[in-house]
């Protein structure tokens, strides 16, 4: 992620802290490993340091392995592509356990870092891990909360932060992709 990114994306983890919480979803909490098993998107903007914004996409290949959740986000930046590969294994108590791995400025992923998920108040999910955004080489904490919506998709609002002290954000919907017909 280039530096304008970062900066771009510190912008939206203030303005999104700013902003009112989504409405609490009813019923059960959302389960990631449904939601994500298959093939989903993404669009999102990513806000740094209240200056930059930028538009991204993704697309997610997921699969349950061995009680895993195994997913592939393929991410469409203006500068590029860039892989993070997830692994969650689900907790028994509506949370998740596991690791990510990130797609670097050279190209490579960076070594797997751990993840923990919780569910919140609201019907999400909360996941929060040290690691690196897509194309960048700096470790940063990452905090990703997912609420489902009533139209069937997810909203994720991300914060980034150093040393504790927000630098980015997003503001991204996830929907799930049907199969192709065969």
């Amino acid at each position: 992620m280039t530096v304008r990114a970062l900066l771009a994306a510190a912008l939206g983890a203030v303005l999104a802290a700013c902003a009112s919480h989504p409405p609490k979803a009813a019923g059960a909490p959302f389960d990631a490993a449904a939601f994500f098993d298959g093939r989903a998107a993404s669009r999102g903007t990513v806000t740094t340091a209240l200056v930059f914004a930028e538009d991204f996409t993704a697309e997610f290949e997921g699969r349950r392995e061995g009680g895993a959740l195994l997913l592939d986000e393929r991410f469409r930046f203006p500068e590029g592509r860039r892989l993070q590969r997830w692994r969650l294994v689900p907790d028994g108590n509506g949370g998740y356990q596991g690791t990510v791995e990130t797609e670097g400025g050279n190209g490579a992923l960076h070594a797997p870092v751990p993840v923990t998920g919780r569910p919140t108040a609201e019907g999400g999910l909360e996941l929060a891990y040290r690691g690196y955004a897509p194309g960048g080489d700096l470790a940063l904490g990452f905090r990703h909360r997912m609420v489902p919506q009533p139209d069937g998709t997810v909203l994720n609002r991300v914060r980034v932060s150093k040393f504790g002290i927000p630098v980015a954000g997003a503001r991204v919907v996830f929907q799930r992709v049907p199969a192709p017909a065969k």
